[in-house]
């Protein structure tokens, strides 16, 4: 019974130290450069923008989002590491999505009418870019940036209308 319990113990320890084997070969990652840089609009700093970079040549993006300053830094793979070295194409977001102004009238208002009883479909609102909304896409951005291992990638971003 001893033994049984021995080569138990012995089976569940080589399957549990297999278990925590390497799973396969590592796919080597490309190699990041620290980027970043400021982000105006009509010469004010963008808070909370979205920035994209993605490469022309490496099938990869690195995203930041700016801070009170307008600056932002890229993550590729963990915070702030950068992003791939080459041409970039960029992308730069900032919306705001509407409140609704006025609250729901009460249960008890002559005004109140029962989910899915509307007499006219309710209008989702549309988000409001703060930006122009040609800086969201990468047929229009028309921003372009190149990361290099030489420089210090400070990227800076002037939007105009």
């Amino acid at each position: 019974n001893h033994t049984m319990k021995t080569l138990f113990c012995a089976a569940l320890l080589i399957v549990f130290i297999a278990g925590c084997g390497d799973a396969g070969p590592k796919i080597p990652r490309p190699t990041v450069f620290p980027v970043h840089g400021v982000v105006k609009y009509n010469g004010e700093p963008v808070v909370g923008a979205d920035v994209t970079f993605t490469s022309e040549s490496e099938n990869r993006s690195a995203f930041g989002r700016t801070d009170e300053k307008g600056v932002y830094h890229l993550t590729t793979f963990s915070g702030n590491d950068g992003a791939v070295e080459g041409k970039q194409t960029v992308l730069i977001v900032k919306t705001l999505i509407p409140t609704s102004t006025s609250a729901p009238p009460s249960i008890d208002s002559e005004e109140y009418v029962p989910p899915g009883y509307e007499t006219e479909p309710l209008a989702a609102e549309e988000p409001n870019s703060v930006i122009p909304a040609k800086y969201a896409k990468a047929e229009t951005s028309g921003l372009l940036a190149v990361v290099n291992a030489e420089n210090d990638n400070e990227i800076d971003f002037n939007l105009v209308d």
